[in-house]
């Protein structure tokens, strides 16, 4: 890691020094306010405030705990009709990078879900035509939802109890997100799991 200094000018930043590398690299940018001198001892005073992650996260209007699933959770949900087939489901996955899209309610009401596994054991491994088969004869109800402001532990538990890799967040009647054990995974691993907090 190397320290540049540059000009900001309300939209691009200005280089006062070479580049220390000539491919691609990763940029931390801090401001400083100030002549130069002032602001670095200013900088160092207040660098234990900056590291520290932040206590709440907010999401459209909404603010939420750390480590709680409103915090890590996907706001943006993928659904498809439940007359869809599962080919068309497979490609929509594909193309937007996802493991799972959420099926509108079917005669009885009720959401449900269809992950890759279900294309796998459903699909594939029962030797069934992804072009006729419809995505809600292969999803899986009711769907399995838990409060925004659950604790990651909480819906962890959920998901080992209930033998599953994904939970919906549900707020209000409706859903506002979803949250999957890769989600919970990356986040522990990066930032812990709360337990100090306790």
């Amino acid at each position: 890691m190397k320290t540049v200094r540059g000009l900001f000018n309300g939209s691009t930043i200005e280089l006062l020094e070479d580049a220390p590398i000539a491919e691609r690299g990763y940029v931390l940018i801090t401001f400083l306010e100030g002549p130069l001198e002032m602001a670095a001892a200013r900088g160092q005073r207040l660098q234990r405030d900056v590291v520290r992650p932040p206590t709440t996260y907010r999401y459209s209007g909404e603010m939420y705990p750390r480590f709680t699933v409103g915090a890590i959770m996907t706001r943006d949900i993928i659904t498809m009709a439940s007359n869809d087939t599962v080919a068309r489901a497979s490609h929509l996955m594909r193309e937007k990078g996802i493991t799972s899209v959420v099926i509108e309610p079917d005669a009885s009401g009720e959401w449900g879900i269809m992950t890759m596994r279900d294309v796998l054991t459903k699909i594939v491994g029962a030797d069934r035509d992804p072009e006729t088969v419809t995505v809600g004869d292969v999803a899986s109800r009711p769907l399995i939802s838990a409060p925004p402001d659950s604790t990651l532990r909480e819906c962890s538990t959920l998901m080992v109890d209930k033998n599953i890799r994904r939970v919906m967040v549900k707020q209000d009647d409706r859903y506002v997100g979803i949250i999957s054990d890769t989600d919970i995974f990356q986040f522990v691993e990066e930032r812990g799991w709360g337990h100090d907090d306790e």
